[in-house]
């Protein structure tokens, strides 16, 4: 099957690069066509299984003594195929080939292996079994009723543009303005034509998770309407570990919208990988126009506080490597077990890099964040860094954290651990998808020195003004509840064991008459045909009312048959004129 030669394609170096682009960069982000909705979906469930898979196999090579996948060349359709016979929804591979064979000798021993697990595996195994046939969400959240997050990007557009064109191209039913965040879609989970819009397409929005959103908000917005980079300077923020560049490019729009300023500010973006630079710097090219990112390919650890790009840097945001914890979303994001180990090797990073952002002294604001939910990553490494960087500073110098204004609605906040208290945990920002947060896991603290005064603003967002004057309504927590991912319809629920009965004998009976009416048309036909031999008249039924969609679609086919005509027809004409 195409669709399993494809998947394998998209899966391989996913299997191959543990710090190589994610599954929706590669699907979406390149110069191929995007694969489709059969492929992702394949691919996905096949990465969020993979533990699972690799289990298997390494039961049935301890107990048989057999590499089930040694003589298969094309690893990644190997797992493509043993994810579609062990756990994909028809437990069969569909198709045929030589790696289908090379595996179905072993279909035996794999059955049995996968069986063990389900008894024997631990818990989180055993999940994954019991719901591979389901999206490809973290088992334990239902993300299937969570609005699909689209930020406006007003580098290239407007939100008064982008509303307009949301709500003709997805029906202004399935739109709405986000409460936390300004110039941030909240989309019906029921749309799943996001990435078929001409507005994702051209980079004027972008499908950006809302968790996603908060750094670059808490760094540009901290201090609330008081915006100290609106000013006739330009300015320079750091991005330490930029790529794939959403983040990036949120920040250099969020810090040069004011109106008043004659220069641009500027968002130096780092990342020491030479896949991801790539991946960086094509987001930048479609996303920020102009020269307000800049795209370095560097080591963050490695910079220094002279460097005469940085002269004019007055701000960090630092959101490096993780657990992924918190993300439940992208299958590619998981799959390594949280050891203590492992955690401790992360945050001994992440601290060594948040040091590093403070260490910078002409730099008076850092944001820091995580994709993760383990106090490890976050807290603690907030904790331990205020505690080192302090020693020695003194005054106005000393850092501080800050609860960021722009995010003052947002109720969850940090844990109080040891070296942080209480006031200075309700300074930090969590999102927490397995205690009913719509969104990823999510972690954001910001650090502002001392000599910074604080700003008494009680900040209020623009997203009540924006609702009215656009009359677009403001998304509330539950307000997709009623429509889930993969609803082709709205259908009524029956009520009642009489409304059911009713409902039946009134289909019935509308069935009935149409049968009826269909049968008496044709036999006025026959009648009409053998009284004069001529093909009658027949009234076609009354139109019924297209949706906007629908339409749409009907029409881009009608303009792609013209087209084929038109090419056909060129092509005869210019056969024509050879001979």
């Amino acid at each position: 099957m195409n669709t399993y030669r494809d998947s394998s394609k998209l899966l391989a170096p996913l299997l191959s690069k543990k710090n190589g682009p994610g599954l929706k960069a590669l699907a979406f982000g390149g110069k191929n066509k995007a694969p489709t909705k059969a492929v992702f979906a394949c691919v996905s469930h096949t990465l969020r299984c993979r533990g699972v898979i690799d289990s298997v196999l390494g039961r049935v090579s301890a107990e048989n003594n057999v590499d089930v996948l040694k003589d298969i060349r094309d690893r990644a359709l190997g797992y493509v195929l043993l994810y579609e016979l062990l756990l994909g929804p028809y437990k069969s591979i569909r198709g045929g080939g030589g790696v289908k064979r090379s595996i179905m000798k072993h279909e035996k021993d794999l059955r049995s292996a996968l069986s063990h697990l389900a008894a024997h595996g631990d818990a989180a195994t055993k999940n994954h079994i019991e719901t591979s046939t389901e999206d490809s969400s973290n088992s334990s959240v239902s993300t299937s009723h969570w609005p699909k997050y689209v930020r406006v990007n007003t580098l290239k557009t407007s939100l008064e543009t982008a509303v307009a064109s949301a709500q003709s191209f997805l029906g202004s039913e399935n739109v709405s303005l986000h409460n936390v965040l300004d110039n941030l879609l909240a989309i019906s989970p029921t749309v799943n034509n996001l990435y078929e819009w001409d507005l994702v397409k051209s980079g004027e929005v972008v499908i950006q998770d809302l968790s996603s959103c908060l750094t670059a908000a808490a760094l540009a917005g901290g201090e609330g309407t008081t915006k100290w980079w609106d000013n006739s300077k330009t300015n320079v923020f750091l991005d330490a570990c930029a790529a794939p560049g959403n983040k990036t490019t949120h920040l250099a729009a969020l810090v040069n919208q004011a109106s008043s300023k004659k220069t641009s500010n500027k968002v130096v973006a780092l990342d020491r990988s030479g896949d991801r630079i790539k991946i960086l710097q094509k987001r930048v090219s479609l996303l920020a126009p102009g020269e307000v990112v800049e795209p370095v390919h560097l080591d963050f650890l490695k910079t220094e506080s002279n460097d005469s790009r940085f002269s004019k840097l007055k701000a960090i945001l630092l959101d490096p490597s993780c657990s992924g914890s918190g993300i439940v979303n992208s299958p590619d994001r998981g799959g390594e077990e949280d050891t203590p180990e492992r955690l401790s090797s992360l945050s001994n990073f992440q601290l060594l890099a948040l040091l590093h952002s403070l260490s910078f002294p002409q730099v008076d604001y850092v944001a820091y964040s995580t994709c993760s939910i383990n106090d490890e990553e976050n807290e603690a490494v907030v904790s331990k860094a205020l505690q080192e960087v302090n020693e020695g500073l003194e005054g106005g110098e000393v850092w501080e954290l800050r609860k960021p204004l722009v995010l003052n609605t947002w109720t969850r906040r940090g844990k109080v651990v040891e070296g942080l208290t209480e006031e200075q945990a309700a300074c930090l920002c969590r999102c927490n998808p397995f205690d009913g947060d719509e969104t990823n896991g999510f972690f954001v603290s910001y650090f502002v020195r001392a000599k910074v005064p604080k700003s008494g603003d009680l900040y209020t967002n623009s997203v009540a003004s924006n609702s009215s004057a656009l009359k677009v309504p403001v998304y509330k927590a539950g307000m997709f509840k009623d429509r889930v991912r993969g609803d082709k319809g709205k259908k009524k629920k029956v009520k009642s064991d009489q409304h059911n009965d009713n409902d039946n004998s009134n289909s019935n009976k509308r069935k009935a008459e149409t049968t009826t009416t269909t049968n008496s048309k044709k036999t006025k036909w026959t009648e009409d045909t053998k009284t004069d031999g001529q093909k009658p008249s027949v009234q076609k039924p009354p139109a019924t009312k297209m949706s906007k969609k629908a339409a749409k679609k009907n029409a881009y086919k009608a303009k792609q048959r013209e087209q084929k005509l038109a090419r056909l027809n060129k092509k005869k004409a210019d056969v024509a004129v050879k001979k």
